[in-house]
């Protein structure tokens, strides 16, 4: 099993010091974001190096600011994903397309859309959600413009791309479906081209 993967590239957060001392510290603490750490049907949980030396582990999403002014944001592991993880195994990548993206994002725990900015994609395999075409799910880190993190699936980002001009945003298309099939190159039957034989 693969449950902890790196980060594609480490981000400088703030840490909530009551996730990481039973309720006992006020306020957040400075510190690097490294990696995450995925089990099934909980909510992702992220390794962080504290800025006194210390390491942390399985600190919830929903602990982490990107700015100061995500202290006083009151929120939750459901504000901070739509979905726990599908399984143990996972792998993290930054698409360089995405990069600091601007995106709006839809939070259906607060029933509204908020604006951020890429960071990194993880991707499970191996899984029977992922397996599963209709079930599958990218999750796609966000800088929030509330100074939080937060992971979301593409259906519920509309991306901010400048280059498309003439393109109403945050207006998702009607005509857009779930993904429910597979598809396979392969046929019965050879095409009389290419032989067992031939080179």
């Amino acid at each position: 099993m693969t449950h902890a993967a790196a980060l594609p590239r480490h981000l400088y957060v703030h840490a909530d010091r009551k996730a990481m001392s039973a309720g006992q510290a006020e306020g957040f603490e400075e510190c690097v974001w490294i990696g995450l750490n995925a089990v099934p049907h909980r909510a992702w949980s992220c390794t962080v190096l504290l800025k006194c030396g210390a390491m942390y582990r399985n600190l919830p999403l929903s602990a982490l600011a990107v700015g100061t002014n995500g202290f006083d944001e009151g929120w939750s592991a459901q504000d901070a994903q739509r979905w726990d993880c599908f399984g143990w195994d996972f792998t993290t990548l930054a698409y360089p397309t995405l990069l600091e993206l601007d995106c709006s994002v839809w939070l259906p725990h607060r029933k509204a859309w908020m604006a951020g900015s890429y960071l990194f994609t993880a991707e499970f395999y191996g899984d029977a959600y992922s397996m599963e075409p209709s079930q599958t799910k990218a999750h796609h880190f966000i800088e929030l413009s509330n100074g939080r993190v937060g992971s979301y699936p593409g259906n519920n980002i509309l991306w901010n791309e400048p280059s498309f001009h003439g393109i109403a945003h945050n207006t998702k298309p009607s005509w857009l479906k779930v993904q429910t099939e597979t598809f396979h190159a392969e046929t019965a039957g050879w095409d009389n081209v290419v032989t067992e034989e031939s080179a």
